[in-house]
């Protein structure tokens, strides 16, 4: 069971092949990420830093796993192989402070909370295809938490732009936006397959 153990364990994420499953643990101490079959077996420790590493998402492929941690002393976004933690790598190198990736599976991106301000964050994402990062959110409120659609076409998010946290929608290419939730404050977007 990989849940025993000290420590917390939580925002465990489904591998797309539904075999295994990655989540944060602060069993051995500090957030690390570990990843663990579907029925709890072959718990392995993929990161192994001082630094909190926590929000993993899957690549497409199953083969990777990007991620957020602080090691450089602010939150950036990491990927490595998925198997055993290897060739680990950081993606956001032009971003003064980056968080909660989440991996589009119909297009080969990865969007995410990006500091755009002392104030807030704004919605960013990375086309791997491109090497390029475009900017979808524009410093209404801050925006954070972006969780891509199953056709990968749209993103939910929260925001504070209406004054309390609310979810929002929008298009990949920074249109349409549209307000989700009205009432009390929303967190964490995700949407059924």
């Amino acid at each position: 069971n990989p849940t025993k153990g000290v420590g917390t364990n939580y925002l465990p994420v489904f591998s797309p092949d539904g075999k295994q499953f990655a989540f944060m643990s602060a069993r051995d101490g500090n957030t690390e990420i570990y990843v663990a079959n579907i029925d709890g077996s072959s718990v392995r420790r993929l990161t192994n830093h001082p630094a909190a590493d926590s929000t993993p998402t899957w690549s497409p492929s199953g083969t990777q796993i990007a991620f957020t941690s602080d090691r450089t002393g602010k939150p950036q976004i990491y990927i490595m192989n998925a198997a055993d933690g290897s060739n680990l790598r950081r993606l956001t190198t032009a971003e003064s402070e980056a968080d909660r990736p989440t991996w589009c599976r119909a297009f080969d991106e990865i969007a995410f909370s990006a500091r755009t301000s002392a104030a807030g964050f704004d919605i960013k994402v990375y086309d791997f295809s491109s090497g390029q990062t475009r900017q979808i959110t524009f410093g209404e409120g801050t925006n954070e938490g972006p969780a891509y659609s199953p056709n990968g076409r749209h993103l939910a998010f929260t925001s504070t732009r209406s004054g309390r946290t609310q979810v929002y929608t929008i298009g990949r290419d920074g249109k349409d936006l549209r307000q989700i939730t009205r009432d009390g404050n929303n967190q964490t977007p995700s949407w059924s397959n």
